[in-house]
Formats: C-alpha cells, structure tokens, sequence
C-alpha cells in the first residue's frame, strides 16, 4: 500500500514541476485538447479552421519544447525566457497565416510533417549541445518516456472505456460522444504531459536533477535484449540479403526500377534508431554493430540514388521522391562522418538530419519548388511534342496517343492536387482551381482525364474503365424519401452497405457480385425479407462498350438506374465507378446515391 502511495505522491510531484517547467508548452497542449474537443462536436466551426488551428498548436508545442531545452542548455539565455516565449507564440501566429490554408493542402500537410520532424531533433539535440550531456543517454531518456507515458495513456484510456461502458450497460446510458473526449482528454493532454514529467533536467547539477538522471539514464534489461538480441540480429540479416542484392545488381548490370527504393530507405531509418539505441550497451552485438553499420550503409543507400535517379530521368521529380534522395543522401553523410570521426556522438545524426530537414522547405531548393520545376517542363515537353502549346498557350488536341494521354492526366492531376497549376504562365488560369480543373479538363486538353497506359488492339474489348459523374450538374432528389450514399462492392456474398428509417420501419442495403459485371444492390425488411432487387449490370455493360478511354465525366441519366415495385420506387446514381475487366471476371468499386420512396 505504501508503494503505491509512493508512486502517486511521485507522479503528482513530478506533474507539479512539470507545470513551472514547460509553462507554455502546457497552454499549448490546453489549447490543442479545446481544438479537439469543439472537432469532435463539431456545431458550428467549420472543419478547415479547426484543422489549421490544429496544425498551429502542434508546431507552438513542439517550438515551445525546443525554446525551454535551449534555455535549460544555455543557462545565460534565461534572462530572456520571457521573450523567447513571446516569439514561440509570435512564430505560431506567422505560421497560422503563412504555413497553413483553407484547403489543407498536400503541401502544407508535408510542410507541417518536416518542420516538426526538425522541431523533435532540435529538442532531443539541444541538451547535448557542445557536449554539455551525453546525447545517447538523452535520447534514451526520451526513449523510455515516451514508451512509458504511451502505455500508461493505453491502460487508462482502457480502464476508463469499461468503466464508461459498465455505466452506460447497468446504470445511465449517455451519448456514445464521450469516449471521443475521453480519448481526447488522455492522448492529447494526460499522455504528453505524463512524458514530460519523466524527463529529467539534462543540463542541471542538483542533486535531485542528478538522482533523477541517473534513473532515467538507466538501460531497462527487457530494452537491452530487445535490442541487442532481437533487433540487431533480425536487421544483420536484412543487410546481408540488401547486399547480395547489391552484388547482383553489379554481376547483371539490372537496376532496380522503384521497388528497392523504399525498401533501402525504411531499412536506413531503422538502422540509425537502432545505432542511437544500442550507443551504450558494451555486448559484442552492440559493439559489433556500430562498427560495421555506417559502412555497410554507404553502398546501400548508393544503389538507392541510382534506383531514384532512374525513377527521376522517366518520371521528373515529386515530393516524395525528392525526399526518398535527401534522404540517402543525409545517410551517406551520417555515415562518413561517424567512420572518419574519432568521437563518435550520434547527436551528429539529429543535427544533420535537422538541418536537412529545414534545407527540404528553403527556396528555391525546397522539395516544392524542385518538384513544380520538373513536373512543369515533363508536361511542357510532352505538349510540345504533340503540338498542344503555342505561344503559351494550350492547344486542345484529341489525336494524342493513349500514352501521352495517361502522361499528360497523370502529371496535371498531380500538379493540380498541389496547387501548382495556378503558378504555371502557359495554364489558363480559369481552370487553375480544383473546382474548376476536373469538370474543365477536356476544354483544357481535348480528351477526358485518361488512367490507362494499355491500349486494346483492333477489335480487343475495353479492359478497364472509371466514370464519375458530373460535379456542375444537380442530382434530382424529387419524388424519393430518402437517399444514402453507399460503397460499391464486388463481394459475392451479400454484404451489408447501409441502411434507413422509412414510414418507422427499418429497411437494410445489401449487395453482392457475381464476379462477371452483375452487382445486384437488395432491400431488404427488418424481418430479412426481401423487397427488392435493382441490377447494376447493364450501366456496367454500357460503359465498357461506350468508353472510348479509360475516365470519362458523365451526365446523371448515363449513371443512373431504377427499378421499382407495388411497394418500393428505387432510382441508384452512381458517382464514381471502377470496373477492371481479367478474363471472364469483372472487379468493381465505388461509390453511388441510392433514392428510396414508398408508393
């Protein structure tokens, strides 16, 4: 009893330092637990503003970490706490107006995700700056608060579920809402606080500060043979398998063409959180793989450079593969530096990867602007050469070969989701947006939006095509009760898709396929008797045999069907459909409105 007693008087203490500690940092987790609560009742803040505010409380907490480590490793800073922190909440402000939008972007999401990869290795690089700490003994700190405070955050989200749910079953039932809260409550306030209580003062020489150290220094024997004998040996052998790849690729003279690409980068990424790991274990696996890891590396992430360049000299460069590049780079260096530096400190391995982090979002080297630059001159290569572009300007052409077709939709869309469009001179600027771009696509370009390289030989059937219905035109919803959205699926046993009140009786959505273009979507009572059946074969069929590629844009009538008895009118508009033709077998997906109303 008294050790429990203990634990709690510890943790209440520890969270009551924590307070005066990370001041700010805890007005951001405040802030961010307010955020989630309003999204998850959602009543009358629009999702896009709570998504960017989301977004600003992150980059504010994580800012915030990085300011209070670099005060507490730069002691003759503290005289200007104050006025870091303003700048913390300055710098959010600018990042709310600068760094965020309404459409929450895939740029802005990858900007998010760099900067607070840069944030996180600030923090976990300042305590050891110069050499005040030991960096391998920081980071295992982190290691085992994290772990810690993600476990802890488990049990009790856990235990307050089956008490909820006890309540909810025996005593009062309550809206199911407030297990989202819970949730809410213990993973974006309890947890993070919780990991920050565990953290030690890394720069400070009380003796409290040291006792605490000294625990938190400490290698757990479960994480010493987790690694050491699980770990090291299971990547050991992944090495030896990428290298005998790699001696293959030099006896056959084949590069890998994107497969290994991934592949090398998981295992590099890996690798350096095992080097970090294993910094201070003395056993012989340990040793052993600190020596031999950096090496073995260089060649590997080598023939991941070659394996993107080729993918970069066909395709042009995106943002991941840009990454996938800096990303091997950032390795070899890593690498070099810890074989040719006497002292070796992994804290060289944050810092650069800091650094090569904030290098990825600085113009115009960023990992945007490159990717822009080479999409933009892809696809005016490709117009060029089938005459499409003259004097800047866009020359519809429907002649073009189903090649360049599926090139064409293929990088416009990509550059479109980016937003980039809007920054090309030669694009007519009233098709730029999203809202504009789809529904205009074939003014733009003379031919529909094409997802297909294949091109059927004389007389071949279409093997695959994908319609979606029209955005500019309204959906008729006159004369129908009711209407629900449901998923197409190509299950051959009947699989529930929704279902409806309608006159206070239940009825549900089934549907299921015979594998060769026949979805049949039922109605079923509440009693599992069945109302009705409406076939979606024949839109399928029609389709296949009116596709002239492989996406097109269609009216209402030519996605819709109806089907009707004494008791039930039913009219199904689908809104987008993939049909994939092999052999004698069909696979469909997507999705579709499907209108009920009672005769």
């Amino acid at each position: 009893m008294s050790r429990i007693k203990d634990f709690f008087a510890k943790t209440a203490s520890n969270v009551k330092s924590t307070i005066f500690r990370f001041p700010v940092v805890l007005i951001y987790l405040a802030f961010l637990s307010t955020v989630m609560f309003i999204m998850i009742e959602r009543d009358y803040i629009n999702d896009e503003l709570l998504g960017r505010l989301f977004f600003t409380g992150m980059f504010g907490t994580l800012m915030a970490m990085a300011v209070q480590f670099m005060l507490e490793r730069f002691r003759n800073l503290s005289r200007y706490t104050l006025i870091f922190h303003v700048g913390t909440v300055i710098l959010s402000v600018v990042y709310y107006f600068f760094m965020t939008d309404i459409s929450m972007s895939q740029s802005m999401v990858v900007h998010f995700l760099v900067i607070s990869f840069a944030l996180t290795a600030a923090y976990l690089y300042m305590p050891s700056a110069g050499g005040s700490a030991d960096f391998n003994k920081v980071a295992l700190s982190h290691f085992k608060a994290a772990v810690t405070a993600i476990l802890y955050g488990i049990v009790m989200f856990l235990g307050f579920v089956a008490i909820l749910g006890a309540i909810d079953i025996l005593l009062y039932s309550f809206d199911s809402i407030i297990y989202a809260h819970t949730a809410n409550i213990i993973y974006t306030f309890f947890t993070p606080v919780y990991y920050l209580s565990l953290l030690p003062k890394f720069n400070s020489d009380e003796e409290d500060d040291i006792d605490k150290k000294e625990v938190s220094y400490s290698y757990p024997r479960v994480l010493d043979i987790l690694v050491s004998y699980i770990l090291i040996p299971l990547i050991s052998i992944f090495s030896v398998v990428l290298i005998a790849y790699f001696i293959k690729i030099i006896f056959t003279g084949v590069w890998p063409v994107g497969q290994v690409g991934p592949m090398v980068l998981a295992y590099s990424g890996t690798g350096w959180f095992i080097y970090i790991l294993c910094s201070d274990l003395k056993n012989r696996f340990s040793v052993f793989f600190r020596k031999a890891f950096p090496p073995v590396l260089i060649p590997l992430a080598a023939m991941q450079l070659v394996s993107s360049y080729i993918r970069i000299e066909a395709y042009g460069i995106t943002e991941s593969r840009y990454y996938v590049v800096l990303f091997g780079v950032f390795s070899i260096i890593c690498a070099l530096v810890l074989i040719f530096r006497k002292n070796r400190n992994s804290n060289i391995i944050v810092l650069l990867a800091a650094i090569f982090a904030l290098l990825s979002i600085a113009p115009p080297i960023d990992a945007f602007t490159v990717s822009r630059y080479s999409q933009e001159l892809r696809l005016e290569e490709i117009l060029t050469r089938n005459g499409m572009l003259f004097e800047d300007k866009i020359i519809p052409n429907k002649t073009v070969s189903n090649n360049d077709k599926f090139e064409i939709t293929s990088i416009s869309n990509y550059m479109s989701r980016m937003g980039y469009l809007e920054e090309v001179e030669w694009f007519p600027k009233e098709y730029a947006t999203d809202s504009k771009y789809y529904s205009g696509f074939e003014q733009i370009y003379g031919f529909l939006p094409y997802y297909d390289r294949y091109e059927p030989a004389p007389g071949e059937a279409q093997r695959y095509v994908y319609a979606r219905l029209d955005e500019n035109q309204n959906i008729d919803i006159a004369g129908f009760d009711k209407f629900i959205r449901v998923n197409i699926t190509s299950s051959r046993e009947y699989v529930e898709s929704g279902s409806f009140l309608l006159d206070n009786n239940k009825y549900v959505i089934k549907q299921k396929s015979d594998g060769a273009g026949d979805i049949t979507v039922s109605i079923f009572d509440e009693n599992g008797s069945r109302e009705i059946d409406i076939s979606l074969k024949e839109l399928v069929d029609r389709l296949f045999a009116n596709s002239s590629g492989s996406k097109s844009l269609m009216t209402q009538e030519e996605l819709t069907v109806t089907e009707q008895n004494e008791k039930l009118n039913i009219k199904i508009t689908v809104t987008d459909i993939n049909a994939d033709r092999t052999n004698d077998s069909i696979y469909i997906s997507g999705s579709m409105f499907v209108f009920i109303s009672l005769k």
